[in-house]
């Protein structure tokens, strides 16, 4: 019975860190700048396609940008995030930018 109920656990378990996880690059989104709702919309796939090491350089990039994000056209964010983040990073969050500006 033991060994049916371990499955169980461990994916409860890995569903409360991912949601935690998200929670915590909505917050970070929220604090850089973007509407809620966009940040909300973006949280998802960033938590789940990039490493945490990939997460802290995005963090980095938008301290870097020593402004909000609302004040940065849409050049000067992309040349941000071309000179110091990874091309998966980028790839990332441009999909997920547009994919959320898309849906509205």
């Amino acid at each position: 019975m033991m060994r049916r109920a371990a499955p169980c656990l461990v994916a409860v378990l890995l569903a409360g860190c991912a949601v935690t996880r998200e929670a915590q690059v909505r917050t970070a989104l929220t604090d850089a700048g973007l509407p809620p709702a966009f940040a909300q919309c973006m949280a998802e796939p960033l938590a789940r396609d990039l490493s945490n090491d990939q997460l802290r350089s995005l963090a980095r990039v938008a301290k870097l940008a020593g402004t909000n994000m609302r004040g940065l056209d849409e050049r000067r964010i992309l040349d941000l995030l071309g000179r110091d983040l990874d091309p998966q990073t980028v790839q990332v969050v441009v999909r997920a930018g547009l994919g959320c500006f898309l849906r509205g």
